[in-house]
């Protein structure tokens, strides 16, 4: 793993012993000096935000007693800026508490920057990583810019040669968090540079160069949409695991994919209403069937009536006849 700090020297002033804490981080560097009593404070704040006692935090920092068989200052301040180095260096890749802000505030850590297990991973031939592109507009300088272009054109060119759609879609998702926000800082960090007209021009056109190699990274993900609409939609099937991304959003940004996303559910929304409608008129054809049926039904009760009343009086007078006979 790569080590990110060091303690190089020291000074002394006050009657204290300031240590030089070098932190290196991806394309940019800067020194702090503290004293041991901070890294004591540093040790109780940070056990603090974890709930636990000091003797159980796992990177003990170098023991403050003197040694008396040993009274030469330098050989003790030797000694302490390797454990001092080694206890940071524990710290930052420790996930739990690497990113916590008063560690940030001890290494004075830029603003927006984290730490990631992906910083710690050895570069194997001094092959650049994504990681270095990774970095704000106001951090870039005179001297790290033309570094970060470089960085950004190599690691373009490494990826052209994706073949397969799931390395493609892998491409996409790259080119929106990574290349062109990257395009983006050194367009603006560009224009407040403090360098010549001539070297601005020479690396504008090197901003034109990383430009039409991304048009050409786009054009080919255009170029894998149109082959996968031309080939049609597999043949349905069922699919296990993580779903796949389709031809119809491959060639999409993140907004435009939630925007085409927002207007399906707008889509299903109108439909189901027209449904709701539907159904809403049918139970009212229903309602005014069951009240014409109920209509009718008293009709053929009082039909009924009628006809026993009517029965009752032809009998009575078949009876009266019969008496006159």
């Amino acid at each position: 793993m790569l080590e990110f700090i060091a303690i190089p020297s020291a000074s002394s002033g006050s009657g204290a012993v300031y240590y030089d804490i070098a932190v290196k981080l991806p394309l940019r560097s800067l020194v702090v000096k503290r004293r041991y009593s901070e890294f004591e404070e540093l040790v109780n704040g940070i056990c603090h935000e974890l709930g636990i006692d000091v003797k159980e935090f796992p990177y003990p920092l170098p023991s403050k007693r003197i040694n008396w068989f040993n009274n030469n200052t330098d050989s003790i301040v030797q000694e302490r800026k390797v454990h001092l180095a080694k206890f940071l260096n524990s710290v930052i890749k420790d996930s739990s508490v690497q990113n916590l802000p008063l560690v940030h505030r001890f290494l004075q850590i830029p603003p927006n920057f984290e730490f990631s297990p992906s910083l710690f991973k050895s570069k194997q031939g001094g092959s650049t990583k994504e990681a270095d592109l990774f970095i704000q507009s106001d951090a870039i300088d005179e001297n790290n810019w033309l570094e970060i272009v470089r960085i950004l054109k190599s690691e373009i060119n490494d990826q052209n040669s994706a073949p397969s759609l799931a390395e493609k879609i892998k491409l996409r998702e790259k080119f929106n968090k990574v290349y062109q926000p990257c395009l983006v800082n050194l367009v603006n960090s560009l224009n407040r540079l403090n360098i010549s007209k001539h070297e601005h021009g020479r690396r504008q056109s090197q901003l034109s160069e990383v430009k039409n190699l991304l048009n050409g990274l786009i054009d080919s993900l255009e170029a894998v949409q149109r082959e996968a609409l031309v080939l049609g939609p597999p043949q349905a099937r069922r699919v296990f695991g993580k779903p796949q991304e389709t031809a119809e959003t491959l060639g999409l940004n993140n907004k435009e994919l939630l925007q085409q996303q927002v207007q399906v559910h707008q889509k299903q929304d109108q439909e189901i209403e027209q449904l709701r409608k539907i159904i809403q008129r049918q139970r009212q054809i229903g309602e005014a069937i069951n009240q014409e049926v109920g209509e009718q039904n008293e009709l053929l009760d009082q039909f009924n009536d009628e006809v026993d009343r009517t029965a009752d009086k032809v009998k009575l007078a078949r009876k009266k006849a019969r008496s006159i006979v």
